[in-house]
């Protein structure tokens, strides 16, 4: 099936920032985003999907509309949800999938940017901006199928056709929709007959102009008092899930583009030549275009460099947060070597056994052991580092100058290489004396 192909952008093009989604990105991940943003013209009736493709790309409409729909064995078919300037088309790659089980269509002619499939994966998996405004859309998208699943089977088609028309106008700009009534049977999966008695009873009452194709909305307030119950539902929701704002979240690290990175090169040297001797004259010396493509390369170079900077610090970063997320867990987390001798353990794990972590290459879990009690416990260490399956065991532990004996629940797990042993320990004393009513 052929694609929507590219066009120039004109001056007066739409900017990115008209979708909701995109003008909610913080201005980095926007500005990241920039290069493979592609602004394309769709015209009515164009067939973006349909159901089983594989999508290349993702949508972000700007001024276009459009319908999700489904289609039975028998041809027949219903519209699921529309989407504008609120959000996205392309929901199926953000929850991790490749194809869609329904048809995209445009309701409504406009333009929208699309952006392949591959970067919008990326981006996703940063888990910042884009991740979160996108999984928000998503939820409300779902309410606002849901919704009209239940408007479909319990709301007059009187009240469907208010809430068809009034979804349609908050997406556009205007009052006036280019369709016909069997375009909106077809959506609304009802009789063409049941959508021109709806539509009479509207224009009757001067709500609409309906004529040749094209529907006028003349009283948007009568509109909203006939309609049922699922249109607020539905705009609350979106409302709601939309007053998150995605400006707070974490820088990121700039995502690496190949397509573009020896432009931005170029662009960095001239700002740099520029800067430091004017503009440089053009040679046709062959000396000229080495030296320009080594300062290209060294630039490339550096760009490079600042990017692994950046991931750098966002590792150590993370390795400094889960340092402290393990070191002050209120669990006792161990990790023993083959021989039993504890290799690392957390604040709680030392004041368990009464140890300073200074010293723990010195000791052997089996030592706080109850020696009744280490038969199993060292049967329990064989089989982890053996099978690599996760055991559990409850065992007693010796009293310390800082408690009491106690009984602790293991569990316990082998590393990657089945070298080590790492456990969760959990007291359980407290558990037992009231299970016993002590």
């Amino acid at each position: 099936m052929p694609r929507p192909p590219p066009i120039p952008v004109p001056a007066d093009s739409p900017t990115p920032q008209l979708n909701r989604i995109l003008a909610s990105l913080p201005a980095d991940e926007l500005s990241r985003l920039a290069d493979d943003l592609e602004l394309i013209t769709l015209p009515a009736g164009c067939v973006l999907y349909e159901a089983g493709d594989t999508l290349p790309f993702a949508y972000f409409p700007t001024t276009c509309v459009f319908s999700l729909i489904s289609t039975a064995e028998d041809g027949s078919t219903a519209e699921v949800a529309m989407t504008g300037n609120d959000g996205m088309v392309g929901i199926t790659l953000v929850l991790g999938g490749e194809t869609t089980n329904h048809k995209v269509v445009v309701q409504c002619a406009g333009e929208a940017y699309r952006l392949r499939a591959e970067v919008l994966c990326w981006e996703l998996d940063q888990g910042v901006g884009l991740h979160r405004l996108a999984l928000g859309y998503t939820q409300a998208l779902f309410t606002q199928i849901a919704q009209n699943v239940l408007c479909n089977r319990h709301h007059s088609v009187d009240q469907q056709l208010c809430r068809w028309l009034l979804f349609s106008l908050d997406l556009i700009v205007g009052h006036q929709l280019d369709v016909t009534q069997e375009l909106i049977s077809n959506l609304l999966g009802v009789r063409r007959e049941g959508v021109t008695e709806a539509a009479g009873k509207l224009q009757a009452a001067g709500l609409i102009h309906y004529r040749r194709g094209r529907i006028t909305v003349t009283d948007r307030e009568g509109l909203e008092a006939r309609v049922c119950e699922c249109y607020g539902a539905v705009k609350a929701e979106y409302r709601r899930l939309f007053a998150m704002s995605a400006a707070g979240l974490a820088r990121h690290r700039v995502r690496p583009n190949p397509a573009t990175l020896r432009q931005r090169a170029e662009a960095r040297l001239r700002q740099t030549q520029g800067a430091a001797t004017g503009p440089v004259p053009a040679s046709r010396w062959d000396t000229s275009n080495l030296v320009h493509e080594l300062q290209v390369h060294q630039i490339e170079l550096e760009m490079h460099n600042e990017a692994l900077q950046h991931a750098y610090q966002e590792a150590d970063a993370l390795r400094e947060k889960y340092a402290d997320i393990y070191d002050f867990a209120p669990v006792a987390y161990f990790t023993l070597d083959a021989q039993g001798v504890i290799l690392q353990v957390n604040l709680a794990g030392a004041i368990l056994l009464g140890i300073k972590r200074s010293q723990m290459g010195r000791f052997r879990f089996a030592a706080s052991v109850e020696p009744a009690s280490l038969p199993v416990f060292s049967a329990m260490i064989a089989t982890v580092l053996t099978t690599q399956m996760r055991q559990t065991c409850e065992i007693p532990l010796i009293a310390t100058s800082q408690r009491p004996a106690a009984r602790v629940k293991i569990e316990a797990i082998a590393d990657a290489d089945g070298r080590e042993c790492r456990m969760v320990v959990i007291d359980i004393t407290r558990e037992e004396d009231k299970a016993a009513g002590t």
